[in-house]
């Protein structure tokens, strides 16, 4: 529960609550490309309220319309390996102390080819990161969070794996789980 007198942080908004615009994203969201990924993070509850950071984007259906498009372009149509898309969210998770956002794409990591035993040790000093892609996506992506800067040799070898689209596309996808991150802590979601 909130600090708000024993009022959830979210309201859990039916279809039939919802203003136009609201439904319009309500309709995005549900019938779009992350529903076929419902099993590992259910996008609505069987009334139909959505789930987590969705439900937060109905706060604000013109950012949170952007916010949907720019999730949306990172996990379904940009061209970085699965596999380094899904650690780098679990590294945010980490980072930010997110555990919705863990559970949400721990098996989504799994499904991506991140190995169980980097997935296990990703929360200690010394991950299990078992080939090149891994140990430039972790190094990048620490980097990143915990300096907010890249150092040449690492952007160098990212560069090389992934072009530079590529490693645009990592940041974006950092900066993006950062924000659905810091909406699952300051809304409370579980």
């Amino acid at each position: 529960m909130s600090a708000v007198a024993g009022t959830p942080r979210l309201p859990r908004l039916t279809t039939v609550d919802l203003t136009d615009q609201q439904l319009a994203l309500y309709r995005t969201i549900v019938d779009g490309p992350r529903q076929r990924d419902a099993g590992a993070f259910a996008v609505a509850d069987q009334d139909g309220v959505l789930s987590g950071p969705y439900r937060a984007m109905l706060l604000s259906p013109a950012v949170g319309a952007a916010l949907e498009r720019v999730g949306v372009a990172v996990r379904y149509h940009a061209s970085l390996p699965p596999a380094v898309r899904e650690l780098a969210i679990l590294l945010v998770a980490t980072h930010c102390r997110c555990p919705v956002e863990w559970r949400a794409h721990e098996q989504l990591a799994r499904q991506a080819g991140v190995p169980e035993q980097t997935i296990a040790s990703l929360h200690t000093d010394s991950p299990a990161l078992l080939d090149e892609p891994a140990e430039v996506g972790y190094a990048f992506v620490r980097q990143l969070l915990t300096t907010h800067r890249v150092a040449d040799d690492v952007f160098a070898r990212a560069v090389a794996l992934w072009t530079r689209a590529g490693v645009f596309e990592l940041v974006a996808t950092v900066g993006y789980y950062q924000l659905i991150a810091g909406i699952n802590n300051a809304f409370e979601v579980t």
